[in-house]
């Protein structure tokens, strides 16, 4: 009977050894210039629910940034940036992929190429 008290014990204590040892969620923000309108908005935060260890993407286009919530022992803020770059988008000092950019609507594109122009709609 000693045997199966402690075999519990020790089961119980594994467990919390166990979900101890997982690591808190960390919320960076991001800045995203080129991030516009509600568009930009829905591409960048479908984009990034795929990415491996992000549990949570809020995308501000007015204010041109994203919040990200992840899991640091799954994926780290590079790795993040380079999706928002891989959608087409600058993310903080990494540039937009150029043949993702170009892929973007007009609509979602840089003032200078034809995208939204300031006060426009804003």
């Amino acid at each position: 009977m000693k045997k199966f008290y402690f075999l519990i014990l020790l089961a119980v204590g594994v467990g919390f050894t166990a979900s101890a040892q997982q690591k808190k969620p960390i919320t960076v923000k991001i800045q995203t210039p080129g991030m516009q309108c509600d568009e930009c908005k829905k591409r960048v935060e479908d984009y990034l629910k795929y990415e491996e260890g992000v549990t949570k993407v809020v995308a501000w286009p007015k204010s041109k940034y994203v919040s990200v919530t992840y899991l640091a022992d799954r994926t780290n803020i590079e790795n993040i940036k380079t999706a928002i770059a891989n959608v087409g988008y600058d993310a903080d000092d990494v540039k937009a992929d150029e043949e993702a950019y170009k892929k973007l609507p007009k609509t979602c594109k840089r003032p200078e190429d034809g995208g939204h122009k300031k006060g426009a709609g804003f």
